[in-house]
């Protein structure tokens, strides 16, 4: 499902969501009314993605959903989103089962090959 975040008429954000999508527990339980409100721009209290890190040798973004709506962090920022939480407390567990999942599948921490450009929905 690919999502847009909004800034003018002219100048719009896709956002693509990984089709393995991880989510923390609480996530979990509201994913569709979440993507739904993603899909529609709302800000959502207490969300946070995880997305492909946007600086070179990081492996993992965390932030919070209403972030996207700001024109120049949106601008930066990857918007390809590999895992959903409810809570900052709830992003970092996730990340780091996350991180530990892919080490113990590959045997590194080669976040690109771990999370395809063909895992991602359009």
């Amino acid at each position: 499902m690919e999502t847009t975040a909004s800034f003018s008429k002219k100048e719009v954000a896709v956002i693509r969501w990984y089709k393995n999508l991880y989510l923390g527990p609480n996530a979990a339980a509201h994913i569709e009314i979440i993507r739904k409100k993603a899909f529609a721009n709302r800000r959502m209290a207490g969300v946070y993605y995880i997305t492909l890190a946007s600086t070179p040798g990081n492996l993992l973004d965390i932030f919070h959903n209403a972030l996207l709506s700001e024109k120049l962090f949106a601008s930066r920022q990857c918007q390809k989103i590999v895992g959903v939480a409810e809570g900052k407390q709830e992003a970092l567990r996730l990340v780091s089962d996350m991180i530990l999942e892919m080490y113990e599948k590959t045997g590194k921490f080669d976040v690109s090959s771990f999370f395809r450009e063909e895992d991602f929905e359009d």
